[in-house]
């Protein structure tokens, strides 16, 4: 496996978690200035009460900057950036309701 698709993999895993507790904790992270808003603690933008998946989603926020800046770092800036677009299509992918 390559880094770029290790790094894109572990991001899908992380970004995967981080939507189902964004889900039970209400908060839209898609939404400008939310993801800074929960790195930063401010428990405002969730719309249910729930501490543990918050203090969870929060290091998982926390840990998937850290592992894009070490896939900025290995393998520059782009590859980086594509890694983020791939999981986060994954993740989308997933999370949408299946129509039929």
């Amino acid at each position: 496996m390559s880094t770029f698709e290790n790094f894109t993999h572990e991001l899908e895993s992380i970004d995967m978690e981080i939507a189902r507790l964004a889900q039970l904790c209400g908060v839209r992270l898609m939404e400008p200035g939310v993801a800074e808003a929960v790195l930063r603690g401010d428990t405002h933008v969730c719309t249910q009460d729930n501490p543990i998946a918050w203090d969870k989603m929060r290091g998982l926020l926390v840990l998937h900057y850290h592992v894009v800046t070490e896939a900025a770092a290995t393998d520059g800036v782009d590859s980086a950036a594509e890694s983020v677009r791939k999981a986060l299509e994954t993740v989308l992918g997933r999370m949408q309701p299946k129509q039929q």
